[in-house]
């Protein structure tokens, strides 16, 4: 039965060549892309999920309340966390993690090994017990017998060993500490939250150093620092935990410990391990936003590709009905007629299948490289073929059921008459699902120009700084110790505009501070940004001073500030802050000026307070800002690279454009707007793909109609109007349908961005001019062909 099943089914798919080949390339190319989709999808929700105890993870957040209003949340805590945690009932283990270094070189027996990792993490001894990163040789319960032990990935132990035993052997960091190997980890998976390290060393090596450089004001060790939040702390807790509970404890234990004017401004709550990837530590969901709409945009492709199919089915039901007609008055039976439709239905889905597969696989580096992840398929990798078959199972039945259903129910003798062929033609469901189908399509295509203006407009926007052929150097000690000579020698290169030294990048500024005094005000608490930059800075990024003046050079720097804008007015000093003391870290100095606001974090940020000293504090100005121009940057760079080369430092020469580092902090939105650029296009192509073959049905059944037409004086234009009028009206409505869900969905998004564009009525203009041309295109193309066909030999035929 089965065998006669398929074999009729495949009959009438070879008798059916030009339907069967839209179907099958439909699906073929919806499953492809949907499934490609939920591939990316499933991946981004997989992350810390390879942990058995991940439901039981927290990170501890920090919440700090300013004097003025607001609150600061940040995803790192106190060291001290640690010892309060481990007393709290509900908690069964803590662990720390802190940046220790990043790793210019690996020194090995007198060799410098380059390029060996990329970041050295400080993390308590129960890492491994905790985070189920598997040790491939070492001791989980003891990992670091001494201060000096570090344990290396398995891919920078073979950068530097090779095949040999790494266990034992004495290496260095950046020509500083010597260690000795005491493990080799397996490389961290690419779907964990926590930070990946190509070394780990032990928390106890960073204690000995904190404690031996003087501590922290008062605080002589790490566990009795409260004042330095640089550290990830993840807590196990036990079942049936009360995770409010616990934060409330940890507040009110570290509040007792506080003995400051800030005690009982901070809070901490604890974060499932698994939301880290997706949710920031305020609860800026805007990442899982994007997740959710990738999500959405493969089932409605999916949805398409199904609604091509039952469009297809239900169209052709006219042609077939004798047949259905015939087979029943033999004696089939309602269900040998369904089973025979659905064996049709699964040889289609498995020739697009196999196709789809085979797409999957051709496009997957294409794939990778617009959405910006590895991925690979994996044909033995259990996970994947659940999502394989799952997608297909449910588009199978999408798909299949119905045309299976109406076919098997004709009833015979009026399918012999054929008295139901306009009923059926007229389908009502048939013009929802075309709707249906150009509503998910012009939602994806203004959604796909709403991210292409936004990502245009944070390209443009003025950021209150010029950043165009600005070039940074990261110098040496030595270089950094001559700079001055090094600045001077580079003015007199007619390919260098400007030279200026500051620390960090101006783009983002991510140190920050609480210990801000104000004279008077003992009860004033905010969050403050701060940068070290010489007076050159400031002309050469075009920075503009609302009040006061620059830096002099001089020694009279050090006890002098500059703040922005949003400082002063923070501070209560609106018009009147030049020439005011305040004391930042314990130097107390004057206001000299006020900065005209500018966007020193990404725009997804508001600007924040921002302190900006001149040899006040302890780090240096390391970083050399180079300005040239288009025809002089090679000429530039290599005049700099010469002055690096008089100063040998451990790492080769290297430079970065400031425009392209501004860049990249778009970069997760800019791949997503790709992404949805090409689906948004596939989706267009899989809807015109059904729009075309019914558009063929219809220029077929009405054939003699058309030939009756021409016969009495109807013209081309007459004949594609006819044929295309009911189709279009389906796309307007279709059109009005998709724009309130588009904004609705657009203007979310859009609100992730303190700077945003704009959702005008210019951009649902384009959208829906070009959804109608491609649809015009598509019937009109059909049309015009059926209009132009010979009316005697039509009416022949018929």
């Amino acid at each position: 039965m089965i065998k006669n099943y398929l074999k009729t089914a495949w009959r009438n798919l070879v008798s059916n060549k030009f339907y069967s080949i839209l179907n099958i390339s439909g699906l073929a190319i919806g499953l492809a892309t949907g499934i490609m989709l939920l591939f990316w999808v499933q991946h981004e929700f997989s992350y810390d999920k390879f942990n058995p105890d991940a439901q039981h993870i927290y990170r501890i957040n920090s919440s700090y309340k300013a004097s003025e209003g607001g609150n600061t949340v940040w995803g790192t805590s106190p060291a001290p966390l640690k010892p309060f945690a481990a007393n709290i009932r509900d908690v069964e283990k803590v662990v720390r993690i802190s940046y220790a270094t990043q790793i210019n070189y690996i020194g090995y027996q007198s060799k410098k090994i380059f390029k060996a990792g990329n970041d050295a993490y400080y993390v308590d001894d129960g890492f491994f017990k905790m985070l189920s990163f598997p040790l491939l040789s070492g001791n989980t319960e003891k990992p670091f017998p001494q201060i000096s032990s570090i344990i290396l990935s398995e891919t920078t132990a073979k950068n530097i060993f090779g095949n040999d035993n790494a266990i034992g052997k004495e290496l260095t960091i950046n020509g500083n500490e010597s260690f000795v190997v005491s493990g080799i980890m397996k490389d961290m998976p690419e779907n964990t939250s926590i930070r990946k390290a190509d070394i780990l060393i032990p928390m106890g090596n960073w204690s000995k150093h904190f404690t031996q450089n003087g501590g922290n004001n008062g605080w002589k060790t790490i566990d009795e620092d409260l004042g330095s939040s640089m550290y990830e702390i993840y807590v196990k807790t036990k079942n049936g935990a009360n995770l409010n509970n616990i934060g409330k404890s940890l507040t009110t234990i570290f509040n007792d410990h506080q003995k400051t004017e800030y005690q009982g401004s901070t809070s901490f709550f604890l974060q499932p391990l698994t939301s880290l990837h997706l949710t920031n530590a305020d609860g800026n969901q805007s990442t899982l936003r994007m997740v959710q709409i990738i999500m959405w945009v493969a089932i409605l492709i999916l949805l398409i590709a199904s609604i091509n199919y039952v469009n297809l089915s239900t169209a052709r039901a006219m042609v077939r009905m004798k047949e259905v007609g015939i087979r029943k008055m033999i004696g089939a039976s309602k269900w040998q007629l369904f089973f025979q439709i659905m064996a049709e239905t699964l040889l289609i889905f498995s020739i697009a299948f196999v196709l789809a597969i085979g797409l999957m696989i051709a496009l997957m580096p294409l794939y990778n490289a617009i959405s910006g992840k590895a991925l690979t398929i994996n044909l033995s990798d259990i996970q994947f073929w659940k999502l394989l078959l799952s997608v297909v199972a449910g588009t199978l039945i999408a798909s299949g059921i119905y045309p299976a259903v109406l076919l098997s129910s004709l009833n015979p003798i009026a399918s012999l008459k054929g008295k139901i062929a306009q009923h059926i033609s007229a389908s009502f469901l048939r013009k929802a699902l075309v709707v249906v189908q150009f509503s998910i399509s012009s939602i994806i295509i203004i959604a796909t120009i709403v991210m292409d203006r936004q990502l245009q407009y944070v390209r443009t926007k003025d950021v209150g700084y010029n950043k165009s052929y600005v070039f940074m150097v990261n110098m040496p000690s030595d270089m950094y110790n001559h700079s001055d000579a090094v600045i001077n020698e580079l003015r007199q290169e007619k390919s260098v505009i400007s030279v200026a030294r500051a620390n960090p990048n101006i783009s983002d500024i991510g140190a920050s501070s609480l210990d801000m005094k104000l004279p008077g005000n003992p009860n004033f608490s905010m969050q403050f940004f701060e940068t070290e930059i010489d007076k050159d800075f400031i002309p050469m990024m075009n920075l503009q001073l609302a009040a006061g003046h620059n830096f002099t050079g001089t020694p009279s720097d050090r006890s002098s500030y500059i703040i922005n804008e949003t400082a002063a007015k923070a501070m209560g000093m609106k018009d009147d802050a030049v020439g005011k003391t305040v004391t930042y870290h314990g130097r107390t100095g004057t206001i000299i000026g006020v900065l005209k606001d500018f966007n020193f974090k990404n725009l997804k940020e508001t600007i924040k307070p921002l302190i900006i000293g001149s040899g006040a504090w302890w780090y240096p100005r390391s970083i050399l800002y180079v300005r040239t121009t288009a025809g002089h940057a090679r000429d530039a760079i290599k005049a700099v690279e010469n002055q690096y080369k008089k100063y040998p430092g451990d790492m080769p020469f290297s430079y970065e454009f400031l425009d392209k580092i501004f860049e990249s902090q778009y970069k997760t939105e800019q791949q997503t707007g790709t992404l949805f650029t090409t689906f948004a296009v596939i989706a267009i192509f899989i809807s015109c793909l059904g729009l075309f073959g019914l558009a063929t049905y219809t220029a077929q059944v009405k054939t003699r109609e058309i030939g009756i037409r021409k016969v009495h004086g109807a013209s081309v234009g007459n004949i594609v109007t006819s044929i295309s009028k009911g189709f279009l009206s389906l796309v307007i409505i279709a059109i009005v349908i998709s724009i309130p869900i588009a904004y609705w969905s657009m203007n979310n998004w859009l609100n992730n961005f303190a700077y945003r564009t704009t959702i005008n009525i210019f951009i649902f203009i384009l959208a829906a001019s070009v959804v109608l041309l491609i649809a015009f295109a598509t019937i009109g193309f059909k049309a015009f062909k059926a209009a132009r066909a010979n009316p005697i030999k039509s009416l022949r035929t018929e």
